[in-house]
Formats: structure tokens, C-alpha cells, sequence
């Protein structure tokens, strides 16, 4: 299975391979079982991103209380640290102010509690549809998009905290970009999800880390079967990574990957696998 998601196409001499860059590696993690696993990962030098605040039920309880139980819990961790912003039935584009409202407030507080436990990053969700709009409707929607996205970017920068914005339904990586580059704040960067890519769209995951240049700051990393957003294990489904790895670690500026792979097991798996193939080298000690 290993030979089959990291495909090492034609044999290129040693001479002329060029030296890959290390990028940040982070596992997300959740409840008291992510906060068991921060000294196993900080021995790999890993970063977290937190996944305890998008549900729902969250917002109706204590959150700044448990976002005070991962300030302490994360006090003395020296690595990344990111906030997954909640996005269950939000829709920053929306033409209806009240959803736009809602929208905002839930966004507010996550970055509140991103801020409280002292991330660096946050994440929220692409708004571009599915299909592809007709231009006029694309053109306003992007705007749309730049305007709410540009704002939640200035309220994140005096704490900090870089929005990164993750594709979703998106087919093409360009749109990202663009309005990435409409935005044009220092702490504005893009997530590539590479299972919504894979569902997505036909494109090599490399197209999508060249394409998103130079504002891609995160990637999501997980399998699934092409039909479902499964979040498995790399190897369990059909993704082939091994373009993807190539570029990651050829740009300029390496994103951080973050394994987001639903079951614990297969979380640390994934970190073994990209071990055992030479894409994340563990720290020496």
C-alpha cells in the first residue's frame, strides 16, 4: 500500500533531485485523549490543532472555560498551536444579514478562545459553491468574501492569530488564491485539505500547492475513498500523496501539516507512515 500512495515515478539521479525543506508537522486532537497525547508529540516536535470548539453543543456551553482548560493544558508546549474555527451552518457570504450576523459572532468567539490559549492560527471554511457561478455572481461573491474575511483578518492580528481559509467544495485552487490576494493582509494564508481535494476535483495535489502560492500556510492531511469525507488514515483510501509531499517540500516557505484523521490509531499511523517514507524526520535526542 505504501508503494501505491507514494508512487516514485521515474528514477532521478541523486545529483539532481533538490534538497526537500522540513515542514511543521501537527496532529489534531480533541478532549482529554488530545490533551494525553501533548507529550508524545511534542518528543516529535509536532504542533496540535484543537477540534474541541466547532460542534455546535459547544457554543452553548462554557466555552471560554474549556478554552481555559487548553490555555493551561498548552502553557509550557513549545510547538504550533491552531484553533479549528467552528463552521456548522455558517456562511460568511450569505446575502441574509442575520446569517452574516451569526456568522460573525461565531467566528468572534472562536478566535476569543484561539487567542485565550494562545494559537498562532485559526482555521475557518471557503464559501465558493460547489458549481461554478455564472462570473457577475462570482465576481460580487468573491467580493462578499474578501469583505468578511478581511475584516475577521484585522480583528485576529493584534492577537496574533493568522486566518487561514480551507477549501472546501473548491475545484479550483486560483479562486483561493485570488481572494487571498484581494484580502492582502500578512495574516491572511490558505489551508489545503487534501481529502476535499480529492472529492473535489481531478487535480494533482501538487497543482494545488503551486496554485495556492505563496499564501498556503496549512494542509489538512487524510485519506478517504473518493466519495465520502472519511478522514482515514494515509493508505486507507485512494489518494496518492506522493506529488503533494514533492511540493510541500520544495516550496519556498513549507506549510504546516496537520494530520486530521478522525480515529487516534490511525492518527499516530499516519505520523508513522510519513516517518517510515522519509517525509517527516523525528528530532534527535
Amino acid at each position: 500500500m505504501q508503494d501505491a500512495i507514494f508512487s516514485p515515478g521515474a528514477a532521478i539521479p541523486d545529483n539532481d533531485i533538490p534538497p526537500r525543506r522540513r515542514f511543521p508537522l501537527a496532529m489534531q486532537v480533541y478532549g482529554a485523549l488530545g490533551m494525553d497525547d501533548l507529550p508524545a508529540l511534542e518528543a516529535r516536535d509536532m504542533g496540535v490543532e484543537i477540534a474541541d470548539f466547532f460542534p455546535v453543543r459547544t457554543w452553548q456551553d462554557d466555552y471560554m472555560a474549556l478554552a481555559r482548560r487548553w490555555a493551561a493544558a498548552l502553557q509550557s508546549f513549545p510547538n504550533g498551536k491552531c484553533l479549528h474555527g467552528t463552521f456548522y451552518d455558517l456562511k460568511p457570504s450569505a446575502s441574509e444579514p442575520d446569517v452574516v450576523a451569526l456568522t460573525r459572532t461565531r467566528h468572534r468567539q472562536s478566535l476569543e478562545v484561539a487567542a485565550t490559549i494562545g494559537c498562532d492560527m485559526m482555521i475557518v471554511h471557503s464559501d465558493f459553491p460547489c458549481w461554478e457561478p455564472e462570473p457577475m455572481v462570482k465576481r460580487d461573491l468573491a467580493a462578499r468574501l474578501a469583505d468578511y474575511f478581511g475584516a475577521l483578518t484585522a480583528e485576529a492580528a493584534p492577537y496574533g492569530v493568522t486566518i487561514v481559509i480551507e477549501n472546501i467544495f473548491d475545484r479550483d485552487p486560483r479562486q483561493l488564491a485570488d481572494l487571498a490576494q484581494a484580502i492582502d493582509a500578512p495574516n491572511l494564508g490558505l489551508s489545503l485539505d487534501v481529502g476535499h481535494a480529492h472529492l473535489a476535483a481531478s487535480l494533482p495535489l501538487d497543482r494545488w500547492v503551486y496554485d495556492m502560492q505563496p499564501f498556503l500556510r496549512h494542509v489538512h492531511l487524510h485519506d478517504n475513498d473518493g466519495v465520502h469525507d472519511r478522514h482515514w488514515a494515509m493508505g486507507d483510501g485512494t489518494i496518492v500523496y506522493q506529488s503533494l509531499f514533492e511540493a510541500v517540500t520544495a516550496v519556498e516557505n513549507p506549510p504546516r501539516v496537520t494530520v486530521e484523521v478522525l480515529l487516534r490509531a490511525g492518527a499516530w499511523r499516519t505520523v508513522d507512515t510519513l516517518v517510515s517514507q522519509g517525509w517527516y524526520t523525528l528530532p534527535e535526542r
